[in-house]
């Protein structure tokens, strides 16, 4: 059984143990920059004295904890031993920071996809990203948002339209800032081919481009080329996911194969199940083909 009780300053060794052997295990890719005697000094000066700890024991031994700050709206730390992942702990704590407040925030590295989905299974939504310059680390990451009224999933005003040749770079401009699947201008043109200048013409002739607005600037864009039925690309700007954008913008391009009279509609996406774009497809129907497009699968629209 699993007792949640506030942290005491004897629990620091515990702490500072949870704390490195949970970030070694989970993202072996952050720099390592203190030592254990570093953490030990870190949770008995800071973390312990300077916010809201509270511990989660099994059989008399701390197996997790959590750290608010001490107004109570950011979660500074959520660690869990390895092995007492995926048992509900870190669920409950959560819960619990969530009960005693209107709005909660905390940063995560943008690497870190299974803590990220945690926390959006939670509610929270990611609000904003950050090259990691302002931390430790100097590791990308990204601030979520909580709020008990459920704010956070306010939607902005949303506009969609056609793409014209005019939007190409804006657009291009914007899918070199996405977190997942993300790619660089040097690697789309040389692994793909794909410039601003390769699809200008390809837009008066097979090319067709749909376009997401918000505040005066692309947040999402989706092209579909209707030579062989294939949906090209999709992407939708970091901190704009969650509000449908990209399922609109998916709609949009079947519904013109469609009209063109392509079969099969088709698409390539990663196969890393903990990218959220690999579930949404399969959600709506697209199903695995077999077929792999450089490291990507093909998937098909059932029905198509």
């Amino acid at each position: 059984m699993i007792n949640y009780r506030p942290a005491l300053a004897s629990d620091a060794p515990a702490i500072a143990r949870i704390l490195r052997s949970s970030m070694r295990t989970a993202m072996p890719w952050l720099p390592d920059i203190h030592t254990p005697a570093a953490d030990l000094w870190f949770v008995e000066n800071r973390l312990l004295p300077d916010g809201r700890v509270t511990v989660a024991e099994e059989d008399g031994g701390i197996v997790g904890y959590m750290a608010v700050s001490a107004a109570g709206d950011w979660i500074e730390h959520l660690y869990l031993l390895p092995s007492h992942g995926r048992r509900g702990i870190g669920s409950e704590l959560v819960r619990r920071a969530q009960a005693a407040a209107e709005q909660l925030q905390l940063w995560a590295f943008q690497r870190n996809l299974p803590a990220r989905r945690f926390y959006e299974r939670h509610g929270f939504r990611a609000v904003e990203v950050t090259d990691g310059q302002g931390n430790e680390e100097k590791t990308p990451d990204v601030r979520y948002l909580w709020r008990a009224d459920g704010g956070q999933f306010a939607p902005p005003p949303l506009s969609f339209r056609e793409m014209t040749v005019a939007d190409i770079s804006a657009a291009l401009e914007m899918r070199f800032t996405t977190n997942e699947n993300a790619i660089t201008p040097e690697r789309l043109k040389r692994q793909y081919g794909v410039t601003v200048e390769s699809l200008i013409p390809r837009f008066s002739a097979e090319l067709k481009g749909w376009l997401c607005e918000a505040d005066g600037r692309v947040v999402g864009f989706a092209m579909a080329d209707r030579s062989d039925g294939e949906v090209e690309v999709l992407a939708v700007r970091p901190c704009y996911e969650g509000f449908g954008i990209g399922r609109r913008l998916l709609e949009l391009s079947v519904a013109w194969l469609q009209d063109q009279g392509c079969s099969p509609i088709w698409l390539c996406a990663s196969p890393d199940p903990d990218l959220r774009a690999s579930a949404v497809y399969r959600h709506l129907g697209w199903r695995p083909t077999g077929r792999r497009v450089g490291e990507d699968e093909v998937l098909e629209l059932a029905g198509s």
